[in-house]
């Protein structure tokens, strides 16, 4: 679920010792015992509330086939993603090309060099081995708060881009017990790419698209739910980022933000941060290679960009 080197617990003392609060160390698991936590429900403890924080997010950041560890390119910004200083960040998917002990040594070591506490979202390639993940980093879908706002995290291989049965039931309880001021939900797979979806042009814009399912049930079935909530949503995927597809993509539909970036050889792949301030969110994206968008704005790749004749 959070990845790192070691699972670790810190006690944190509060105003002399008042409160006990587990805490995640850098790059490291919430759990007891060195064992993944069991539930679906993970915690991410602050000392107060925060008037505003940000966090990262990085999409498709596995290596190639003759290499072990987190994507070279997107290694070699580690040093800014500390200067930066965000709360924590989550890996959207392909931490590894497959899913072994060595493989994932490798990326709990890379992510250990982050300042920060990393959430882990499952893509396709993370579940060639779905036992070893679970047992490593627990449940691969789950929710956090933070801030006051919901984090929600959800795996888009267990039904092939579709979310059903228990998962659907976790993520429709999770939602109708929220009271939060916006969500985030992460997730691999660009799931608003369905063929009842306005979005049906994208498809040739992720990374393998013929895996997809056109029929997939985010439009009939995830979209209600989020829409009912009357808060900002964001609903953001990581299966974006080599040659041939799209390296970011920003748009919205009603109260929904539909962000995609990632990495993997694409000219403009990035990670992105997000700055929350009361009820502004600013959205920045870092390409690799330092250079600037070519855009200019997160925001400018939208919809009407990529179906532009």
């Amino acid at each position: 679920m959070l990845g790192g080197d070691a699972v670790k617990r810190w006690l944190l003392s509060l105003f002399a010792g008042a409160c006990l609060v587990l805490c995640i160390a850098s790059g490291g698991a919430l759990a007891q015992d060195n064992d993944p936590p069991k539930d679906h429900h993970v915690f991410l403890p602050m000392v107060f509330r925060p008037v505003q924080y940000s966090f990262f997010v990085a999409g498709h950041p596995r290596n190639n086939d003759n290499n072990t560890g987190l994507y070279p390119p997107f290694r070699a910004r580690f040093s800014d993603i500390n200067a930066l200083n965000p709360d924590f960040g989550v890996f959207t998917g392909d931490m590894v090309i497959y899913g072994t002990p060595a493989n994932w040594d490798a990326v709990d070591t890379d992510v250990a060099l982050l300042n920060m506490p990393v959430y882990f979202v499952v893509g396709n390639h993370d579940m060639t081995n779905r036992d070893l993940f679970v047992s490593r980093y627990g449940p691969t879908y789950y929710s956090f708060e933070y801030g006051g706002d919901l984090f929600i995290v959800l795996d888009s291989e267990l039904d092939n881009g579709s979310v059903t049965r228990d998962q659907f039931s976790f993520l429709s309880t999770v939602l109708q017990e929220s009271h939060a001021r916006r969500v985030f939900l992460f997730v691999h797979r660009v799931i608003w790419v369905t063929e009842d979806s306005p979005y049906y042009s994208l498809r040739t814009e992720v990374n393998f698209w013929k895996a997809y399912d056109p029929h997939a049930n985010f439009w009939n079935d995830v979209l209600p739910l989020l829409l009912d909530l009357n808060v900002p949503v964001y609903v953001i995927a990581g299966d974006v980022g080599v040659p041939w597809a799209m390296s970011l993509f920003c748009d919205e539909y009603e109260n929904i933000h539909f962000v995609a970036s990632g990495m993997g050889g694409n000219e403009e792949e990035n990670f992105l941060t997000f700055h929350v301030l009361g009820d502004n969110v600013q959205i920045k994206a870092y390409r690799l290679d330092g250079h600037p968008l070519n855009l200019g704005t997160v925001e400018a790749y939208n919809l009407e960009y990529y179906t532009k004749p």
